[in-house]
């Protein structure tokens, strides 16, 4: 019996010590350092700035904003009902117009270095599984400006699906505008205007 007993504690102790390493191994990492990942690769483009130039920018941000931004999940959301609507194709077709200019834009809008500064506030829990993340981007003239993150955790951990800088959604700014040009014009003319604003901003750079 004392045995049984000692054999059962030991399969307790065996378990706990198995859990615990799982909670510290990196699969588990919490999404602040998702959202540090991001601000650490947005002030090392920043830093590159002119230096780099645009392609240089855009080489650097991409890989980051892939590895910490979900946004296939982003433009499905923006589209809402409409998304269901559509053929794989044009399912396809958005979800690329929709990544490029989102990075081109990262590229455009993070071209110099100030001196600026982020740090992260706190991590908020959220319903359904989602957590923010509040951060501040700290400048020189001590105006800070507020990034909150919606974070989502995925099969390849936690991902953003919506930034709110200052109070203003990101994502319902899009689905304010999208939603217009859906009801209006089609996805093809939805296309079509991401492409353009991807356009611009290269040849803004040219």
């Amino acid at each position: 019996m004392i045995h049984k007993i000692f054999r059962l504690l030991v399969s307790i102790i065996l378990v706990m010590a198995a859990t615990g390493l799982q909670a510290e191994s990196p699969e588990n990492d919490d999404a602040e350092r998702v959202i540090t990942t991001l601000q650490d690769g947005l002030i090392q483009t920043m830093r590159q700035g002119q230096k780099a130039g645009y392609n240089g920018r855009l080489k650097l941000i991409a890989p980051v904003i892939q590895q910490t931004h979900d946004l296939a999940a982003i433009i499905r959301s923006v589209l809402g009902a409409h998304w269901a609507k559509l053929d794989a194709d044009q399912q396809q077709a958005i979800t690329q117009a929709f990544q490029a200019n989102s990075i081109a834009t990262y590229a455009d809008r993070f071209d110099q270095y100030d001196g600026e500064q982020f740090k992260v506030i706190e991590q908020i829990q959220l319903p359904r599984g989602r957590v923010l993340v509040r951060s501040q981007l700290v400048r020189v003239d001590g105006n800070p400006v507020n990034f909150d993150y919606v974070m989502n955790r995925t099969s390849e951990g936690w991902r953003i699906i919506n930034i709110v800088v200052d109070g203003v959604s990101d994502l319902a700014l899009k689905r304010a505008e999208y939603s217009a040009v859906l009801q209006k014009n089609g996805i093809a003319a939805l296309i079509d205007m991401l492409k353009q604003k991807t356009a611009r901003i290269e040849q803004g750079h040219q």
